[in-house]
C-alpha cells in the first residue's frame, strides 16, 4: 500500500501553466519599457531639438552698421547686409532636414535595442517560471519519497543506502528549486526596473512562438534594409551627400547690399545705396572642405558595406540556430516527452510490483524529468533564436 501511495504522488503530470491571475504580456512590457526609458526620452528630445534648429538653417550674418564722417564735414550712418548665394541657404535647409532624419533614425535604433533587451528578459522570466514550476513538482514529490523512505528504514523494510539516496536526491532538487526561485525573482526585478512597474509581475507561460521567419541560407542585399543600424548609416550617407552640395555652393559668389551716404548731405537718395559681390578668391579652402565631405561619404559607404557583411553572417548563424533549435523542439514534442512519460509510468509499475527499489525509481524519475527540463531549454533557445533573427532583420 505504501508503494502505491508513492506512485499516486509520482504520476508524471507536468504542468507549465501559470496561476490564474492577471499577467503582463510581452507587448505590454515592451510598451511600458519604451515609455519609461530615459534614453528614449532623450532621443525624442534630440529629434525635437533638430526640428527647432530647422528655423535657423537660413542663418543670415548680422548687418554691419557704422556711424562715420566720410567727407570730414558731418557724420552719417551706414548699414551693409551680406548674403550667401541663395543655393547655400537652400542646401543648409536640406542639410538640417537630414539632421532631423538622423535624430529619428538614432531614436529608432535606441528603441530597437531596448525592445530586444526587454523581449529577451521576458523570455528568460518565462523560462525561469516554467523551470520553477517543474522543480516545485519534483521537490514536492521527492520530499514525499524521502519521508516514506525514512519511515521504511526505521521499520526495517529498506536499507540505509536507499534512505540516504532518497535524502540526497531530495536535497539536490530542493536546492535547485530554491535557486530557480531566486533567479526568477531577480529577473522579474529587472523587468520591473525596465518598465517602472512597482507591483509584482507575472508573465505569460512559456510556449513555442509561431514565427513566420524563413530559414534562409544567405540573405540578399535588400533583406537587411530594415535593420535600424543599416538605416542609420543610410541616413548618415544622405547627410554626407547633402553636405557635399552645401560645401560646393559655399564656393559660389555672395552678395552685399547697403546704404551709405559718401557724398554731401544733399546727395540724391538713389546714389546713397551700394551693391557688391563677394568673390571666393581662396578657392583652396573650399576645395578642401568639398574633398573632406566626399571622403566622409566614402567612409560611411564602407562602414555600411562592412555592417551588411557582418549582419549577413549573423543572419546566417541565426537561421542555423533556428533550424537546430526547431529540430530539438520537434523531437521533444513528437517523441522525447512521450518516452519520458513512458519511463515514469514503467518505473512506477515496477516499483509497485517490487521489481525495483527507491534508488532505481528515483534515478529513472531523474532521467525523465531531465527530458522535461531539456524541452523547456529547447523552447527557450528556439524562441531566443527567433528574437535574434527578427532583431537582425529589423522586425521587432
Amino acid at each position: 500500500m505504501f508503494r502505491y501511495s508513492i506512485i499516486v504522488c509520482l504520476t508524471g503530470v507536468i504542468s507549465f501553466s501559470a496561476a490564474a491571475q492577471q499577467v503582463l504580456t510581452e507587448n505590454e512590457a515592451v510598451s511600458k519599457a519604451l515609455a519609461n526609458n530615459r534614453n528614449i526620452q532623450a532621443a525624442s528630445l534630440q529629434v525635437k531639438q533638430q526640428q527647432q534648429l530647422l528655423k535657423s538653417a537660413i542663418n543670415l550674418p548680422n548687418p554691419d552698421f557704422f556711424f562715420e564722417s566720410p567727407t570730414g564735414k558731418f557724420y552719417t550712418g551706414s548699414i551693409t547686409q551680406s548674403f550667401e548665394f541663395p543655393t547655400v541657404y537652400r542646401n543648409q535647409y536640406r542639410l538640417q532636414k537630414q539632421q532631423i532624419g538622423m535624430a529619428q533614425k538614432e531614436k529608432q535604433l535606441t528603441e530597437a535595442e531596448l525592445k530586444y533587451r526587454v523581449k529577451v528578459l521576458y523570455l528568460e522570466i518565462q523560462y525561469a517560471d516554467s523551470l520553477s514550476t517543474q522543480l516545485y513538482i519534483q521537490d514536492t514529490l521527492y520530499e514525499k519519497v524521502m519521508l516514506s523512505a525514512i519511515r521504511q528504514f526505521k521499520a526495517g523494510q529498506i536499507d540505509y543506502l536507499q534512505q540516504t539516496f532518497a535524502e540526497t536526491q531530495y536535497g539536490e532538487i530542493h536546492n535547485q528549486y530554491k535557486q530557480s526561485l531566486i533567479r526568477a525573482a531577480s529577473l522579474k526585478a529587472r523587468l520591473q526596473w525596465f518598465t517602472g512597474i512597482k507591483d509584482s509581475i507575472s508573465v505569460e507561460p512559456l510556449i513555442v512562438v509561431q514565427s513566420q521567419s524563413q530559414f534562409l541560407s544567405a540573405p540578399d542585399s535588400t533583406a537587411l534594409l530594415s535593420n535600424p543600424a543599416i538605416q542609420l548609416l543610410q541616413q548618415q550617407e544622405n547627410l554626407a551627400k547633402q553636405n557635399i552640395s552645401l560645401q560646393k555652393s559655399k564656393a559660389l559668389p555672395g552678395l552685399a547690399f547697403g546704404y551709405f551716404n559718401q557724398g554731401e548731405r544733399n546727395t540724391i537718395l538713389f546714389n546713397r545705396f551700394r551693391v557688391g559681390v563677394t568673390i571666393p578668391l581662396w578657392f583652396g579652402q573650399y576645395k578642401s572642405n568639398i574633398n573632406a565631405a566626399k571622403t566622409e561619404q566614402q567612409i560611411i559607404q564602407s562602414k555600411q558595406q562592412g555592417l551588411q557583411q557582418d549582419l549577413s553572417a549573423q543572419v546566417i548563424n541565426a537561421n542555423s540556430e533556428m533550424q537546430t533549435n526547431w529540430q530539438s523542439v520537434q523531437y521533444y514534442q513528437q517523441s522525447g516527452l512521450r518516452k519520458a512519460q513512458e519511463v515514469i509510468t514503467t518505473s512506477q509499475r515496477f516499483f509497485v510490483s517490487g521489481e525495483i527499489d527507491y534508488i532505481s525509481l528515483l534515478r529513472n524519475s531523474n532521467d525523465a524529468y531531465n527530458v522535461y527540463q531539456k524541452y523547456l531549454e529547447a523552447v527557450r533557445n528556439y524562441n531566443l533564436s527567433v528574437i535574434n533573427h527578427k532583431y537582425l532583420m529589423g522586425q521587432l
